[in-house]
């Protein structure tokens, strides 16, 4: 069925911030974790990026493992966390006041706590990095063509078509997401100084 379809990333086109790292800092102020730790971790996963060639996987595994030491109720309390302090609350504003549709949130964060946000925003669906139990990625980190695909699989399994004239996407980054946005007729980019064609710049705070 043809259905008005809006499309929304995550990091810093909601929140001011990328949550991978505002997870980080979270950790290391609840948990204790040393931020020697955490700039190893991170110098780490550059050395494996650069070493594989080029292959993001590896550097998101060391970004991602700060998760072992977090429980469930730790990642809710963390979402509490980026909605009362992070959030762009204009963009939220903007977010509750759309029409009918299908709200998708495709980001490359992990769903891990991705999930949770649906507690303060409304989303139909919630697509994230997969990640396994040892928190290692679970075939690609969901960014770039990567979300068409996760997209164009959700939307099978559920029976929904995007109408693409009335459509609408958004994202920070024309760069990364571009293959998704151009899955819709309306798009958007958010607090951005690229400017192209096709697409409006919107400024939230």
């Amino acid at each position: 069925m043809k259905t008005r379809v809006f499309l929304f990333d995550f990091d810093k086109t909601l929140t001011d911030e990328d949550s991978i790292f505002l997870l980080w800092e979270y950790a290391i102020k609840m948990k204790r974790i040393s931020r020697f730790y955490y700039i190893g971790k991170m110098i780490l996963g550059a050395f494996k990026y650069i070493f594989s060639l080029g292959n993001f996987k590896y550097m998101k595994t060391e970004m991602c493992s700060v998760l072992k030491y977090l429980s469930e109720e730790d990642l809710k309390n963390f979402v509490d966390y980026i909605y009362e302090n992070h959030i762009l609350k204009e963009g939220e504003v903007y977010f509750n006041n759309l029409g009918e549709g299908y709200k998708m949130l495709v980001s490359a964060s992990p769903i891990n706590y991705l999930k949770y946000i649906t507690k303060y925003l409304n989303f139909d669906v919630v697509i994230g990095t997969e990640l396994d139990e040892n928190f290692k990625l679970v075939g690609e980190n969901n960014k770039h063509r990567a979300k068409v695909k996760r997209i164009q699989e959700h939307l099978g399994k559920v029976g929904i078509e995007i109408d693409y004239e009335i459509s609408e996407g958004y994202s920070d980054s024309y760069s990364a997401d571009r293959p998704m946005l151009e899955m819709v007729n309306h798009r958007y980019l958010i607090n951005s100084k690229v400017r192209e064609e096709g697409y409006k710049n919107l400024s939230w705070s």
